[in-house]
């Protein structure tokens, strides 16, 4: 009785072993897995929202404003973006002449401008979607010209630093499509 008792134990004991160290085969994943069909995901079309900066010709050591406006304003409920500018051409000056409801300067980040970099923020105060007919100016970024003659900077609309995002009121995220925003700074006349 007493050598089965011990079998038993022994056999136990190895089972045991066995159970905790015995390692199945890797199983090796295809690369392509044939079995299941690869997913192919289309996103919807979005729709674009417009927004154009003026173009500019003007002389070293002269004010110039870039007025950035658009005419696609329909049920507009958020904007953010950056812009940006050679700085060894512009000195940002200064925004003004707000066109937006809410809309003043602590829609905008002043404190990259002297990298040439001014970041934005805007939403509808009512919270509804803003719909503006024609084209609708939303305000202006002043300079000073530093550039010398024959210079040229690009005044541009884009993620950075700040991401862009445009949202009307259903939620929708809009497309930004730019255009514009050409500083050429020209010899004085009479030179």
């Amino acid at each position: 009785m007493k050598n089965k008792f011990h079998r038993f134990l022994l056999f136990l004991a190895i089972a045991l072993m066995a159970a905790f160290t015995w390692m199945p085969p890797t199983h090796q994943v295809p690369e392509n897995n044939r079995f299941i069909p690869e997913a192919v995901y289309e996103l919807p079309p979005v729709a674009t929202f417009t927004v154009t900066a003026s173009d500019v010709v003007t002389t070293k050591g002269s004010e110039v404003c870039i007025e950035v406006k658009s005419s696609d304003f329909n049920q507009i409920l958020t904007m953010q973006y950056s812009m940006n500018w050679d700085a060894n051409v512009l000195k940002f000056k200064e925004v003004r002449n707000f066109g937006l409801p809410g809309m003043s300067k602590t829609n905008f980040g002043t404190h990259l401008t002297e990298k040439g970099i001014l970041t934005f923020s805007w939403y509808d105060p009512n919270l509804r979607g803003m719909t503006k007919n024609g084209e609708t100016s939303f305000y202006e970024v002043c300079f000073d010209v530093t550039g010398e003659p024959g210079s040229k900077a690009q005044f541009t609309i884009n993620s950075n630093p700040t991401v862009v995002e445009i949202t009307n009121a259903a939620g929708v995220f809009l497309d930004l499509k730019t255009s514009g925003g050409l500083v050429e700074v020209k010899p004085a006349e009479g030179r």
